[in-house]
């Protein structure tokens, strides 16, 4: 479960302390938790989100397959030097149980993390329920998203301290 502090009506975040129950894939790192904590208590219009777990993933078989190669892979949290600065930053996918349709949201975060993180991109509002994220590492790689062994996939590319999404079929 995350703690998640909630702005005041003075607009101080020191007001309340709010918990939420966001479970967390238990891979999370703490620095992490921390960072997402931050970033959903940053906006009013995160308050619905809860962190994305298998269960929220529709293409079980495809789980299952990518999980042979990797039994510890999370298809919405994500961690690498995906900028290629030194540093590891991560993405993490959440959900708004309240939506029916585009439910998802997520961000990417570049390491280091300070006491007022920012994303460095961020969607809100789409449909990740085939879609999770890969990760290979590695010069020249890059963070990507998309359906297990499909080349429908998005490629985020870093452009100075932010992300440009391309589709893959245009690289």
């Amino acid at each position: 479960m995350l703690s998640i502090l909630c702005l005041g009506p003075s607009g101080d975040l020191s007001a309340e302390l709010v918990s939420h129950q966001l479970p967390a894939p238990s891979n999370v790192r703490p620095q992490h938790k921390v960072v997402i904590e931050k970033w959903l208590a940053a906006s009013r219009r995160r308050t619905n989100l809860r962190i994305a777990t298998d269960k929220d993933c529709r293409n079980k078989s495809g789980l299952t397959w990518q999980r042979k190669d990797d039994r510890n892979y999370q298809p919405y949290y994500a961690v690498g030097d995906f900028n290629h600065d030194g540093r590891e930053d991560f993405a993490i996918a959440f959900v708004n149980d309240q939506k029916q349709r585009a439910k998802f949201s997520f961000a990417i975060f570049n390491a280091p993390f300070n006491d007022n993180p920012l994303a460095a991109y961020s969607e809100e509002n789409v449909d990740l329920g085939r879609w999770v994220f890969f990760w290979r590492g590695g010069t020249g790689n890059y963070l990507l998203q998309g359906e297990f062994e499909s080349d429908n996939c998005v490629i985020y590319r870093p452009k100075g301290k932010k992300y440009v999404p391309k589709p893959c079929l245009e690289d």
